[in-house]
């Protein structure tokens, strides 16, 4: 079962063997929301969902930015360490997915590399933040991994889903100038915006199963190249 028409809800509507999980996908996708409204709406709809499990387990989706040490919860952090508790409290059958700036199909949506690409793309002007990093990760490659993570692993874990190279933003926007062969009219202001992640879990996990997903520094080039 799928909750959710989001990008992560549509891509794991293209996979099979998930008639005892529930997917769900259909929380609060903007990092930057502050709306109490929005937090609540998603909140009511988990606990619909946990409450009617019926021996089934549940997948949900948080940020990586919850692993990161000393990294400041903005309410939308705090919200989803909020739904993390509350999924902890209601049942042991779930798995919580980490995740940081997905990308996937090139077609305009506010996500971090998409609204990159398209103003780039358009010849936009945008502003760049000089000192901000971010972990990346392609929605077929984690949809992969959480398959093979529910078939192959028990529940009750909570697992960082990401590419192993953290990405400064101006990193980002050369590789999309260089698939796009096209400079991007921006303009720079310093900022401070970066956190560190253990992958250890993942990048073992990748080692004992089959699914040809390479990370490293050359991931997002090469996701864009193909």
């Amino acid at each position: 079962m799928i909750v959710g028409n989001g990008q992560i809800a549509k891509a794991f509507k293209k996979r099979e063997g998930l008639s005892q999980v529930v997917i769900f996908a259909s929380g609060v996708a903007n990092s930057n929301c502050v709306d109490e409204n929005e937090f609540e709406r998603e909140k009511a709809l988990l606990l619909k969902h946990l409450t009617a499990l019926n021996g089934k387990k549940i997948v949900y989706f948080s940020s990586c930015a919850l692993s990161a040490k000393d990294y400041s919860l903005t309410p939308y952090y705090s919200h989803k360490k909020n739904m993390e508790s509350l999924i902890k409290a209601h049942t042991d059958d779930y798995y919580i997915f980490r995740v940081p700036q997905l990308f996937g199909e090139m077609k305009k949506h506010p996500t971090l590399v998409n609204y990159l690409y398209y103003a780039i793309k358009e010849g936009k002007e945008f502003t760049l933040y000089d000192g901000a990093y971010r972990y990346l990760i392609e929605l077929s490659d984690l949809t992969s991994i959480v398959m093979a993570y529910i078939r192959l692993t028990p529940p009750a874990q909570t697992l960082d889903i990401a590419n192993s190279y953290r990405y400064s933003v101006l990193d980002i926007v050369e590789d999309l100038e260089s698939v796009l062969k096209r400079k991007g009219n921006y303009k720079v202001i310093k900022t401070n915006d970066l956190y560190t992640l253990d992958l250890s879990v993942l990048e073992s996990f990748l080692c004992t199963t089959d699914l040809g997903i390479s990370l490293g520094k050359d991931y997002l080039i090469k996701k864009l190249s193909v």
